[in-house]
């Protein structure tokens, strides 16, 4: 079984280091937001689209199974890496052939220092799937819906959050106008009750209920910031209904 990795970003900036650990997989597509200049050329296995996002990540992760040419493909974000013990999982896991889609872990890493706790803590995605096998749905926190068995993989996909705090600040505005319209898309409209008390809830959940305290100060911010973006999510709300 052959495998594309795909790399959905909005920066100019590829770790070598992410590029590295997709070393294993048959072709790597780097989908971009704008035509800006990487540090990465095109070339064989590697091939470069750019595309306007408009605001829906499902859209930009379907591209990529439009345009990738192998059995399997991988998502990966500019911001992650994966391990050598997840890259041999996933070709035992291509071999086997018994799934159409598998669960993998991301592991949060903040200075060096693993986030074990809070809701990212125990994060699941469904990251490896059969080309064929879905499509995605939602145009932020995206879904792929899957036709077919999913199995779960064991070793983690690593992901770097040094900077999370100005990086989680920055795109708070972006993330919370589509967050917004999906809402109310969903039948989930404003209302004062969501305001005043979902965004304490979330911080409490992180923080007491899921154990975030363990994670120092790292877990401290993470929690707030989580408490934050919901309050964000429903001002944004709020203003678009005025």
């Amino acid at each position: 079984m052959t495998l594309t990795a795909a790399i959905i970003t909005r920066n100019a900036i590829l770790s070598p280091k992410l590029l590295q650990s997709l070393s294993f997989a048959d072709e790597i597509l780097v989908i971009v937001d704008s035509p800006v200049k990487l540090p990465v050329k095109a070339s064989r296995k590697i091939k470069i689209y750019f595309r306007a996002l408009n605001g829906d990540f499902a859209a930009q992760r379907n591209f990529a199974l439009q345009k990738a040419k192998n059995d399997w493909v991988l998502f990966v974000d500019d911001d992650e890496y994966v391990g050598t013990e997840l890259a041999r999982e996933i070709k035992l896991a291509l071999a086997a052939n018994k799934y159409s889609a598998y669960l993998i872990s991301r592991l949060d890493v903040v200075f060096h220092q693993p986030l074990l706790h809070g809701e990212t803590g125990h994060l699941k995605l469904l990251r490896l799937a059969r080309r064929q096998a879905g499509q995605f749905k939602r145009s932020v926190h995206e879904i792929w819906k899957i036709t077919g068995r999913i199995g779960e993989l064991s070793s983690p996909l690593y992901h770097h959050k040094d900077y999370f705090i100005s990086g989680f600040l920055a795109r708070m505005s972006q993330y919370g106008q589509i967050d917004a319209q999906m809402l109310a898309g969903e039948g989930k409209p404003f209302s004062w009750f969501r305001l005043i008390c979902y965004p304490l809830l979330k911080f409490k959940m992180n923080y007491f209920f899921k154990a975030g305290f363990l994670d120092g100060l790292p877990g401290l911010f993470l929690s707030y910031l989580l408490g934050v973006q919901s309050l964000s999510v429903r001002v944004i709300q709020w203003e678009k209904q005025k």
